[in-house]
């Protein structure tokens, strides 16, 4: 069995009730940065190294640890308004603070033994997981506290929530890895997280528009290293 360490990190959107769905200026400007470690195993040389089989050659068991950072304002139409509500929507700040833990299945579309001896020098894969979540979220308004009527946008009444908490999230993803030296690659993924409540950023906005729970897209880009090959 084969041991690989990484460390990624980039750009994460996470995408959440502040600011309209759809907004560009809102998925813009509300992306923050995610860093992660990552341990991988493959099985290429385990048992008798010449017997291959389906999971050996194409599957890595990839076990990762992230954090996540992003500052959230609101966008769109209601707080470029010059009245009251968009006064109170331009007013109002938040922050959230995402520690990730769990696992990940890699398909690769070339065999990894043909990849480790330089026969493929890039190794597209897709992959697929479940990461147990901690999120502590804040947020505040220029107009004062937020249990005020005249502070709080009518659509977060009864829906603010600003107490840290635990979940999940499910994430599909896919990306390449280059093949650096004989102990090194380089990696470049995207990945879609999907999280199971809607209080990660502490908001949770009542009302039809809110057709989803909040989720993250992460593209980041690192460096994997071999121990033991």
């Amino acid at each position: 069995m084969l041991h690989e360490i990484g460390v990624t990190a980039g750009p994460a959107a996470i995408t959440t009730d502040y600011g309209q769905r759809g907004e560009f200026r809102n998925f813009y400007y509300n992306t923050g940065f995610g860093i992660g470690l990552q341990h991988y195993m493959n099985f290429v040389y385990t048992g008798n190294n010449y017997q291959t089989n389906y999971f050996k050659d194409f599957f890595r068991i990839r076990t990762e640890l992230d954090y996540f950072h992003s500052l959230q304002n609101h966008y769109g139409p209601i707080s470029y308004q010059n009245d009251p509500r968009g006064e109170m929507l331009r007013a109002m700040h938040g922050e959230v603070n995402i520690f990730e833990f769990g696992t990940q299945l890699e398909w690769h579309f070339t065999q990894i033994r043909e990849f480790l001896i330089f026969s493929e020098r890039f190794s597209p894969y897709v992959t697929a997981g479940v990461h147990a979540v901690y999120y502590i979220p804040d947020a505040y308004s220029d107009l004062g506290p937020l249990d005020s009527p005249k502070v709080l946008f009518p659509a977060f009444q009864d829906g603010v929530n600003l107490d840290s908490g635990f979940t999940y999230n499910l994430l599909f993803g896919g990306g390449t890895r280059y093949r650096l030296g004989r102990n090194s690659d380089l990696v470049a993924e995207i990945k879609w997280q999907y999280y199971g409540n809607d209080y990660i950023e502490g908001l949770d906005v009542q009302g039809p528009q809110n057709q989803s729970n909040d989720w993250n897209i992460w593209l980041n880009f690192g460096y994997i290293h071999y121990l033991n090959f």
